[in-house]
């Protein structure tokens, strides 16, 4: 039809079609909105789409800023493109920020919340919510700030009423994120991006995604996985009320973490109950916090921390690539980076499980009784305050017991085959098991096992055992026992009753006291030796039916017998020399360790003489080896006759003693004559000994001077061209200091010997 000259033209409405549709401007859309082309409105009771209520809205906004607030009913709105606020209002709402920075704000009601790209704020509200932020640095917040813990905790608080009436799944996407929730059981996902996750709550699941995310579980027995990048993990309740130790706790099982800190240089904190924690790959730092946690370090350097409980701690790989520094070879070669894997370990208080792996590990087991196992290379253990077992693995460990009763390995424990165990003489790697152990205070049993261990007992009862090779056992305070093994030990008693074995080998006994008993066994290279440098004035009384065995006699200061000791099975005895040797002067006997310039001693030509000078020289083992014509040679008691000397005693191979007899002046024209000691040593009782180590002391007057030492005539100290030229330059600088003249050839000669010396063929005339 056709029509002119009409100026009103009436007509039926368009027809409603479900949405309310907004414009290409910056709309308000909400009950007084009336900008829909088909009269569509807000909380009308309209709707017309099949199966919505009268007031399920459907919004397009569109383009623009857009404000759109849906009202009641199951709304389901999309801002479309602009920086939108959304807001759904009761009900169940589907709310799509679109593109922009938006506002989404689901109110009560199980809401679904997806805020599209752009950097978006999406606020839950009451109700189980499901929130995907999308792309860009959101900030979601799903927390209703209603509704209590679902576990309750007498005096603390109630259990929640509806433990699934606020759970919330959140996908916050990519991008730096900010995600809290808050009652009952969420799962969030924290995607790409530096996230910053408080999931509240209950029994929540976290998944973290790559990059540095921080994540706090909160109350309740969350998992949580950190994923790749550098994490901040609280995974549980840090302090406060309701951070309460297992013992005394209410609620032992509403805060049981589980977390996997994924790759990464990663931090977790368990906190209250009982956790476990794998640090995976990645420098970590791993605090159980109190009660008993499982913490897995996995590879990297990590630190440790069990915190109160009774932990298990296992800061190893696990695999074969956990390999010895040094290698051994034939079986694996050397580790190529001995300091990936150096891991610190604090148990903290309660009987803690310890275990590390490669590379040099220390270790704290802390209060209570460990057990730990420090794996392979060069550890440092200590096992602190608790009856501990210590094994130290492979390595060179150094392995402080602590207090109490403790049990210690220095190398693999007793599950290990003897095989492994070798001596040097055949041992590919002698120095992959060189362990220092201190066992503290306690009645502690330790073993130093394969290589050359140094161990001390220290306080209380000891059982100590060394093991193969050349070990050297301190037993310390108390009545201790200790078996040098296999090798050549060194052993000493230390204070209390001891009771000393030495094993296989050629083993030193030193550091004796009344009431100890020595035993050098017969097994292997034998020759053993009792030391008893330092052990002040005594008898030996040997066994008339075998010399290896016998008892030596302490003795006061007036002879008579304080306290005895045993030994069998002894090929050599050192007596006390120096410290020891009495030198006879006007005030009586002196330790010629005690003298010094200016005292005056009794000579046999001269009288009363005053000493110039002091020297001392002293000689390790290794130094004895070096040179063994440099051997000190042991003058029995009685052996140059008369009863003289009056006591044992050991001097330097050229040091000189009077003989007179009556070969002397047969032979001589000489009454008595000097000797060396070397030169005797064919006579009986007279013979060059090993030593663990000598201190040569010699004492010079103005003139060369026959002293008594320990009773026999012996020579004072005569400087010769070869025996200075031998000295070190500072005693020889004394010496020129005090005597000027012995810097000449003619000094030398006119500080002449005291008496006729017997070169060793006409010594050896005495002899006959």
């Amino acid at each position: 039809m056709t029509f002119t000259n009409i100026e009103n033209v009436l007509c039926d409405p368009k027809p409603l079609d479900g949405y309310v549709d907004g414009t290409t401007g910056n709309d308000l859309i909400d009950t007084n909105y009336t900008g829909d082309p088909q009269g569509d409105k807000i909380d009308a009771n309209d709707a017309i789409i099949g199966g919505a209520g009268p007031n399920d809205d459907y919004v397009r906004a569109g383009e623009g800023d857009d404000t759109v607030r849906s009202g009641v009913g199951n709304d389901l709105v999309f801002g479309g493109n602009g920086n939108d606020s959304l807001d759904g209002g009761d009900g169940n709402d589907t709310l799509n920020g679109d593109d922009g920075n938006d506002k989404l704000y689901g109110g009560a009601g199980n809401d679904s919340l997806d805020g599209g790209k752009g950097d978006d704020l999406i606020t839950g509200g009451a109700g189980r919510d499901t929130v995907s932020g999308g792309d860009g640095n959101d900030v979601i917040d799903t927390a209703s700030g209603t509704g209590s813990p679902d576990i309750a905790v007498p005096g603390v608080n109630g259990a929640d009423a509806d433990p699934d009436d606020d759970k919330d799944v959140v996908d916050a996407g990519a991008g730096d994120d900010t995600v809290i929730t808050g009652d009952d059981a969420d799962s969030v996902t924290g995607g790409t991006g530096r996230d910053n996750i408080d999931v509240g709550n209950d029994k929540d699941t976290v998944s973290a995604g790559d990059d540095n995310d921080t994540v706090t579980g909160g109350e309740g027995s969350d998992s949580i996985d950190g994923g790749r990048g550098d994490d901040l993990i609280t995974a549980g309740i840090i302090g406060g009320s309701a951070s309460i130790p297992d013992a005394t706790d209410p609620a032992t099982d509403n805060d049981r973490d589980i977390v996997t800190a994924g790759e990464g240089n990663d931090t977790v904190f368990g906190g209250d109950d009982r956790d476990t924690i794998y640090g995976d790959a990645g420098n970590d730092v791993l605090d159980g916090g109190i009660d008993d946690d499982s913490l897995f370090g996995g590879d990297g350097r990590d630190s440790v921390l069990g915190g109160d409980g009774n932990d298990v701690i296992d800061s190893s790989t696990g695999d074969l690539s956990q390999r010895p520094d040094i290698g051994y070879p034939g079986l694996y070669p050397a580790d190529a980076d001995v300091n990936n894997d150096k891991d610190t370990v604090y148990g903290g208080a309660g009987d803690d499980n310890i275990k590390t792996g490669d590379d040099a590990d220390l270790v704290y087991g802390g209060e209570g009784r460990d057990s730990i196992d420090a794996g392979v290379d060069n550890d440092t253990v200590f096992g602190d305050a608790g009856n501990d077992t210590i094994i130290g693995g492979e390595g060179s460990d150094v392995i402080d017991a602590g207090a109490n009763d403790d049990l210690v390995y220095g190398g693999y424990g007793p599950g290990v085959p003897d095989a492994v165990n070798i001596p040097d003489a055949t041992d590919a790697a002698p120095n992959n098991g060189l362990d220092l152990i201190k066992g503290g205070d306690g009645n502690d049993t330790l073993y130093g096992m394969d290589d050359k261990d140094t161990i001390f007992g220290d306080a209380d009862n000891d059982v100590i055992y060394g093991g193969i090779d050349d070990d050297e056992i301190h037993g310390g305070t108390g009545n201790d026992n200790a078996s040098g093994d296999q090798g050549n030990d060194t052993l000493f008693g230390d204070a209390g009753n001891d009771t000393l074995s030495g094993g296989d080998d050629r083993d030193v006994f030193k550091a004796l006291g009344a009431g100890d008993a020595v035993d050098g066994n017969e097994g292997g290279n034998d020759f053993d030796t009792l030391d008893l440098t330092g052990a002040g004035r005594y008898k030996i009384v040997y066994d008339p039916t075998n010399a290896e065995n016998g008892t030596v006699n302490f003795l006061d200061a007036a002879g008579a017998v304080t306290g005895s000791m045993t030994f069998k099975n002894i090929e050599n005895v050192i007596p006390c020399f120096t410290p020891g040797t009495l030198i006879a002067t006007p005030r009586g006997e002196v330790a010629v360790e005690s003298l010094k310039p200016g005292d005056r001693i009794i000579t046999r030509d001269n009288g009363m003489q005053e000493i110039a000078w002091v020297g001392r020289k002293d000689l390790t083992w290794g130094d004895l080896m070096a040179a063994p014509h440099l051997k000190p040679v042991l003058v029995r008691q009685g052996s140059l006759g008369n009863g003289l000397p009056e006591r044992d005693m050991l001097v330097s191979p050229n040091h000189r003693l009077l003989v007179a007899n009556d070969r002397t002046a047969l032979y001589f024209d000489e009454h008595e004559v000097l000797v060396a000691a070397k030169h005797l040593t064919s006579a009986k009782g007279v013979h060059s000994v090993d030593a663990a180590g000598v201190s040569y002391i010699h004492f010079m007057c103005a003139r060369h001077e026959v002293v008594l030492s320990n009773g026999a005539w012996t020579e004072t100290f005569q400087p010769g061209d070869q025996t200075l030229r031998g000295m070190g330059n500072a005693q020889r600088s004394e010496i020129f200091e005090l005597f000027p003249e012995l810097k000449t050839e003619a000094g030398i000669e006119n500080y002449q010997s005291a008496r006729k010396t017997l070169k060793r063929h006409e010594a050896a005339l005495l002899m006959r």
